[in-house]
């Protein structure tokens, strides 16, 4: 049956009053920040950091869970099937959001069908880490002591993450002999690096800061546009011969699709605002990230272009998806 012109554009417009009576009301009960990966990683803490300032902001509770496990999926899908009302929410970090579907065959979730952006949190880049036992003082020394040692460099990796991404790039652009060994998470990984069980290692700065610092690990480059504030004196991937070459780590939150436009907005603006204060920047200005914050529309624009970028590293770094 079709409604004559009027009749539709009433109804529309009963619909956006409704939505946005919906945001005005939104939040009446506790919100849930899921989190896909387990407690105590720099998920968890950006999550738990930013859900308490939310929940002072929307006089709600905002309750973080943890749901991990197969690479972020387990969590990924528990969202993908909450109803779309802005009462669970989706702590991402970068790959989920840009290169699982090129690292798993099937999944039980679409990216773009299943999440619409909310807001940008966080941001921080990735260093390159030698074992001190490793007779390399930049990346290009580690690169020729790699083709010198065939089969002896080896980088831990959780897979898929940017830190694998990172080394698969280098090792690409440069042909050099490096070895991804795959972990169950980042923190086994570096302990295998501290204990010398492997040469080297793309890690965040946030998570870097306390080896370099303790002299356990030699930082040789930071990937990213400009040399980190944390690390003054250690240069740029582009400063040692390698332009362009930038990894930044980074964490979003996104929601169910077809959750009102009015509310994701609320959301957003009050993220971007928590992002933004000052006592938050401070906060995450001495660990190491920088705190962003940003529209839903500039989220999306942003994980388009990561998508592009990363899923072509996967392809010509030949990882197969499980």
């Amino acid at each position: 049956m079709k409604f004559p012109s009027t009749r539709l554009a009433a109804a529309l417009g009963a619909l956006l009053v409704a939505a946005a009576a919906h945001a005005q009301d939104y939040p009446v009960k506790t919100i849930h920040l899921v989190v896909p990966y387990p407690a105590g990683g720099i998920a968890d803490k950006v999550a738990r950091e930013t859900a308490d300032e939310l929940g002072k902001r929307l006089s709600q509770p905002v309750v973080v869970e943890n749901r991990s496990g197969a690479a972020g999926n387990i969590g990924f899908d528990y969202v993908a099937r909450q109803p779309a009302d802005g009462y669970t929410l989706l702590l991402a970090p970068a790959s989920n959001l840009t290169v699982q579907p090129a690292l798993f065959k099937t999944l039980s979730y679409d990216l773009e069908k299943d999440f619409t952006p909310v807001s940008l949190l966080v941001l921080t880049p990735q260093v390159l880490l030698v074992h001190p036992s490793v007779p390399a003082s930049n990346p290009k020394e580690l690169i020729e002591y790699s083709k010198k040692n065939p089969g002896k460099v080896n980088f831990g990796v959780s897979l898929g993450a940017y830190s694998h991404l990172a080394g698969e790039l280098l090792k690409t652009q440069a042909g050099a002999d490096f070895t991804a060994i795959p972990y169950q998470g980042a923190a086994p990984a570096m302990n295998d690096l501290l204990s010398g069980q492997t040469q080297f290692i793309f890690n965040e700065v946030i998570t870097a800061i306390p080896n370099v610092q303790a002299g356990k690990l030699k930082p040789l480059a930071v990937a990213y546009k400009t040399r980190a504030p944390w690390l003054p004196n250690v240069p740029t991937f582009a400063e040692v011969g390698f332009p362009g070459f930038e990894v930044t780590s980074w964490y979003a939150v996104v929601a169910r699709s077809g959750t009102p436009k009015p509310v994701i907005d609320k959301i957003s603006r009050e993220m971007a605002a928590i992002m933004q204060s000052p006592e938050f920047k401070k906060r995450y200005d001495a660990i190491g990230a920088f705190t962003v914050g940003s529209t839903p529309e500039e989220l999306g624009t942003f994980i388009k272009s990561e998508t592009v970028k990363w899923t072509a590293v996967v392809k010509q770094a030949g990882i197969q998806p499980n």
